[in-house]
Order: structure tokens, then C-alpha cells, then sequence
């Protein structure tokens, strides 16, 4: 003789609260599957975000060496070279005009100290007239998430150091005094 199933009714069915308790662990296994995918869904999109504004960050260097190349020759350039130059800085506002509507602006430095958050220091100078950490150039300019308070790229600085020797890098423009 077979014992009825204690989840099931004396027709041999299952109980409703035994079925109702199955769907609610099935729900809940897709709910934990669909927040997983979600999860991974949303770090590749920002991985690809990432990787775009990089991309332009770069775009964005080749016209600040352009400009760099540019700004003392500009008075001797024809009437179709400085038609040039003007196209390509309009290029590199619009450019500009794009991450700011996506909340990514150049990194500023108001009291033109480096700081770790934001810098990365690839040179530094003796000059006893300034402070240290004071930065004397900006060799490649960071970005910021101004939504997220992210910084995207830190800035690469040469600043002034006077209680050591000083450091240059390959990558400075700046001459070593």
C-alpha cells in the first residue's frame, strides 16, 4: 500500500501551498538570474563608455599638439591655413561641447597645486620662487565625470619640487633648469 504524498491532496495532486511555493522559489531564481545579467549588462556598458571617451580624451590630445605646433606659426600661415586652424578648433570645441552635455569636463586646477586625485606627476623642477606641488605645466590635460565627481584621466603635470632632486621624464616638453 502507497502512502499519499504529503504535499499532494487525496487525488494524488500536489497541495496549493506546496505549488505556490515552488513557482516563488522559480521566481525568485529568475529574479537573482535577471539581477546577474542586469549586473554585468550595465559593467559593460560602462566598460564601454570608458573606452570611448579614452578614445576621444585622445582625439582631444592630438588637437592640444596641434595647437602646441600651431599657436607660434598661425601669424605666417596663409589665408587657407588659418582657415584651417579655425576649422579645427571649431572641430575641438564641438568635440568638447559633446562630453560636456555627457557631464565630462577637463580637469581645472584654480589654486594650481597637483593633487594624487587628480594628478599624475611625471616631472618635477627645483624653483625656489614657487611652492611645492605648485604645477608648471600640464603635459596632458584629465577629464572628470562632474555627475559622478569620477575623475576619468588624471592629468599628467610636471611640478615643482625643492626638497630633492629633480625628477624628468621622456614624455615632458618642459627643459630642466
Amino acid at each position: 500500500m502507497t502512502m499519499p504524498d504529503k504535499g499532494a491532496d487525496k487525488g494524488g495532486k500536489a497541495a496549493p501551498d506546496v505549488l505556490l511555493r515552488e513557482k516563488l522559489i522559480g521566481f525568485q531564481r529568475e529574479i537573482a538570474e535577471l539581477k546577474q545579467i542586469n549586473k554585468e549588462q550595465k559593467q559593460a556598458a560602462e566598460q564601454g563608455e570608458q573606452k570611448l571617451l579614452l578614445g576621444l580624451f585622445e582625439v582631444l590630445d592630438a588637437f592640444d599638439n596641434l595647437e602646441k605646433n600651431i599657436q607660434d606659426k598661425e601669424e605666417s600661415l596663409g589665408k587657407t591655413g588659418q582657415r584651417f586652424v579655425k576649422s579645427t578648433r571649431a572641430v575641438q570645441r564641438k568635440l568638447l561641447r559633446l562630453l560636456r552635455s555627457c557631464h565630462v569636463e577637463p580637469l581645472e586646477f584654480p589654486d594650481n597645486k597637483a593633487t594624487m586625485e587628480q594628478c599624475k606627476v611625471i616631472a618635477t623642477q627645483h624653483d625656489p620662487a614657487r611652492e611645492n606641488e605648485e604645477i608648471i605645466a600640464q603635459e596632458r590635460k584629465g577629464y572628470i565625470n562632474t555627475e559622478r565627481k569620477q575623475v576619468l584621466r588624471k592629468a599628467e603635470v610636471v611640478t615643482v619640487y625643492n626638497d630633492g632632486p629633480s625628477m624628468h621624464s621622456a614624455y615632458s616638453s618642459q627643459n630642466s633648469s
